[in-house]
């Protein structure tokens, strides 16, 4: 098993979401309606793509990992070691073997990316969150939530 590429971004989760968009499809399109179940998983898996729920921090740091398969999954965040509050897997689906992030502001990938590449069309990933407990105060600083994403082939 090899790590086939990595990216740590820091991010604004506008309207409490982010998304995963392959850029050769034009008909993405992120739910309008967000159903109780779409919140418990925290996550939608559209026929390509996904869109990732957030907790209440407009911040976040989002951790990138693909591999070749599947690889050891870290029981805590690895910087902090604070444990993760949620985990799901899902089979996800980018045809054209790449994708980029996007948001509710910025809907439409940037046409110069940035990307990343898939050895397949079809993955399975592990989204991981280590987000912030407790009542925050938006008029201070905070750390970041922390959202890792690892992604193999199906």
């Amino acid at each position: 098993m090899a790590l086939r590429g990595w990216a740590s971004l820091a991010w604004q989760a506008d309207y409490g979401q982010f998304y995963l968009v392959d850029p050769e499809d034009a008909a993405f399109r992120p739910p309008e309606e967000i159903t109780p179940e779409m919140m418990e998983r925290s996550l939608f898996v559209p026929p390509a793509g996904l869109v990732v729920y957030t907790e209440g921090c407009l911040q976040q740091r989002i951790d990138f990992a693909i591999h070749d398969a599947e690889s050891e999954h870290p029981e805590a965040e690895p910087m902090t070691g604070n444990p993760w509050t949620r985990v799901r897997t899902a089979d996800l689906s980018f045809p054209s073997r790449r994708f980029s992030i996007s948001s509710p502001s910025s809907p439409d990938p940037l046409p110069c990316g940035p990307f990343f590449l898939l050895d397949t069309p079809s993955v399975r990933a592990r989204i991981a969150w280590m987000e912030f407990q407790g009542s925050r105060d938006d008029s201070v600083p905070v750390e970041p939530d922390v959202i890792a994403i690892t992604l193999w082939p199906a």
